[in-house]
């Protein structure tokens, strides 16, 4: 039986992630460390067909990570576990076409002790927190400047929604009965994020404006030039805003999603299984032909009553 290409069987490892493009560009940026030979400096450079691959090259390959001194320590564990994610998938996938291709992964004779530093030192943003100021400044400005962008960073300030998820956002979705956006393409499945009730006037808006709209995207927002929204371009809208209005503070789409959570833990004492819902509430294993009005009514009744911007003036 002949053997697939390795760009086939990677297409097929990427694929299996279709449901999330954030997701698919990361394995295969990660991948790319294993595989790639464009930059060998920076790239392992694995070159033989996938099925050759033995526990040695797995060693090679994690002692190769361990001495990488351009990438952080964590971007490197990750690249670790992407890989082995796609062994163990190829694993079980081709072996049930009729292939035979088993390596053992090395896991107790590997460890990341002694690793060396990257040269250049290690920014992290996983600690910056706004302020109840900042957001307002920041939506504030946005609200005198561009009426998309302010729809865009309220949405991000009010609901703590993934940026991933709010380019997918679909206009179909919004329901303003139950102040929520369905979202079924996220990280984690199946999830609404509320909104409040001062926010209802200005997204009808923006549906009705997408309603009306002749083009084939199903997105709740798009760019001046009627295409989805890229990847980066809301921290460089937000990267914009910050230096105009003087905020040093590295604050990006995903501080919204932070400074939501942690305002409503520690200063609105909401309990961590609500917040969690709040954040985003996954169904998990119910069916959502299942969920009752009574679920969406409590999920308002609970944004309402822990919602930390409520006194702002956005």
């Amino acid at each position: 039986m002949k053997r697939p290409t390795n760009t086939e069987i990677i297409e097929q490892y990427i694929n299996h992630y279709r449901h999330s493009e954030d997701s698919m560009k990361t394995r295969r940026s990660c991948l790319n460390y294993f595989f790639g030979e464009e930059k060998p400096k920076e790239c392992f450079g694995y070159n033989n067909h996938i099925f050759d691959i033995d526990t040695s090259i797995l060693l090679d390959y994690h002692d190769w990570l361990k001495n990488l001194d351009t990438v952080s320590i964590q971007t490197r564990k990750n690249k670790w576990v992407i890989l082995r994610s796609f062994l163990q998938y190829i694993m079980e996938y081709y072996n049930a076409k009729g292939y035979k291709f088993i390596v053992v992964i090395p896991n107790k004779t590997v460890d990341w002790n002694g690793y060396v530093p990257k040269k250049t030192e290690v920014y992290t943003n996983k600690n910056v927190i706004a302020t109840r100021e900042e957001i307002e400044q920041i939506l504030t400005f946005l609200k005198r400047g561009n009426t998309k962008h302010y729809l865009i960073f309220r949405l991000f300030a009010e609901t703590g929604m993934r940026r991933g998820e709010l380019r997918k956002a679909k206009y179909v979705n919004v329901n303003f009965e139950y102040r929520h956006i369905k979202i079924d393409h996220g990280k984690t499945g199946l999830k609404y994020y509320v909104f409040s009730n001062d926010f209802v006037r200005f997204l009808k808006l923006q549906v009705r404006s997408r309603e009306s709209a002749e083009d084939d995207y199903p997105y709740l927002f798009l760019t001046r030039w009627g295409k989805p929204y890229g990847n980066r371009m809301f921290n460089l809208i937000l990267k914009q805003t910050r230096e105009k209005l003087g905020i040093e503070k590295r604050i990006t789409t995903h501080t919204f999603r932070r400074t939501l959570n942690t305002l409503r833990k520690k200063e609105l004492k909401c309990p961590n299984n609500n917040a969690k819902r709040l954040v985003g509430h996954k169904l998990g294993d119910v069916n959502e032909e299942s969920y009752t009005i009574y679920d969406f009514q409590d999920l308002v009744e609970l944004y309402d009553e822990y919602n930390p911007y409520q006194n702002l003036k956005i």
